[in-house]
C-alpha cells in the first residue's frame, strides 16, 4: 500500500511539473508573438515595405524561425497586426455601450478611434504597398468592431443624444474619410478640430469648443 501511494504521489508530482512547464512555454510563446507584432508595427511605420523578416526578428529579440512559426507568410503577419489593432477597439466599444451616458461615451469613442486611425495609417499604407489585400482583410477583421460600434451608436440614438435622421452608415463614412486623410496636411490638432465638427453634425443640440490649431487636446462638446 505504501509503495503504491508513493508511486502515485511521484506520478502526480511529475504531471504537475509537466503542466507547469507547459504553462511556462505557452506564456513564453505568447510573449514572443506579441514582441514580433510590436516590432513589425514599428518597422512598417519607420521603413514601410523595406522592413524584412530578419529585421523584424532582430528588433523583437527572437530568432527568424520564431517569426515564421507564428506567421508563416507576411500576409499572415499583416493580418495578425490588424487583429491586434482591432482587439482593444472592440473591447472599448463594448465598454462604451454600457456607460451611464451613451452620448458622451459615443463621442469619446469616436475621438479614440480617430486617434487610432491616424496612427494606423502609415502601417496600413505599408501593407497595401507590399501587395497585401488590405481591403479584404479589413472587412473581415473589422466586422466585430463595426458590430460593437453599431450597438453603441444605437444606444446613443435611443437616448436622444444622436440625431434621429443620422444612420450608422453616415458615421462610418465620416470616420473612413478622416482615417484616409493625409497626415502631411492634417496633424493631430487639425484632426481634433475635424472630429469635433463631425460630432457636432451627429449630435442633437451640441456645439464643440474647437481646440486651437496648435493644441492636440480633443474638443469639449457642450449643449447649446
Amino acid at each position: 500500500m505504501t509503495s503504491t501511494s508513493t508511486r502515485s504521489g511521484r506520478a502526480s508530482g511529475a504531471e504537475s511539473e509537466h503542466e507547469e512547464t507547459e504553462r511556462t512555454l505557452r506564456a513564453d510563446a505568447r510573449r514572443n508573438r506579441l514582441r514580433v507584432l510590436q516590432a513589425a508595427a514599428e518597422l512598417l511605420a519607420e521603413r514601410s515595405v523595406d522592413a524584412s523578416i530578419d529585421e523584424i526578428a532582430a528588433r523583437a529579440g527572437v530568432g527568424v524561425g520564431t517569426v515564421y512559426r507564428n506567421f508563416p507568410t507576411k500576409d499572415a503577419l499583416f493580418r495578425a497586426l490588424l487583429e491586434e489593432r482591432m482587439r482593444p477597439l472592440i473591447a472599448g466599444a463594448e465598454a462604451a455601450a454600457r456607460a451611464d451616458d451613451p452620448g458622451d461615451a459615443f463621442v469619446g469613442f469616436i475621438r479614440h478611434v480617430s486617434d487610432e486611425f491616424g496612427d494606423y495609417k502609415a502601417m496600413a499604407d505599408a501593407m497595401a504597398a507590399s501587395g497585401f489585400d488590405l481591403d479584404t482583410a479589413k472587412r473581415e477583421v473589422s466586422a466585430s468592431l463595426f458590430e460593437a460600434m453599431s450597438a453603441l451608436f444605437e444606444r446613443a440614438q435611443r437616448a436622444g443624444r444622436v440625431r434621429p435622421d443620422v444612420s450608422f452608415s453616415d458615421v462610418c463614412a465620416m470616420m473612413i474619410g478622416l482615417g484616409h486623410a493625409d497626415p502631411s496636411i492634417m496633424d493631430g490638432a487639425q484632426r481634433s478640430r475635424c472630429v469635433a465638427l463631425v460630432c457636432d453634425s451627429l449630435l442633437v443640440d451640441a456645439r464643440s469648443v474647437l481646440p486651437r490649431t496648435d493644441e492636440r487636446a480633443g474638443a469639449h462638446v457642450t449643449a447649446r
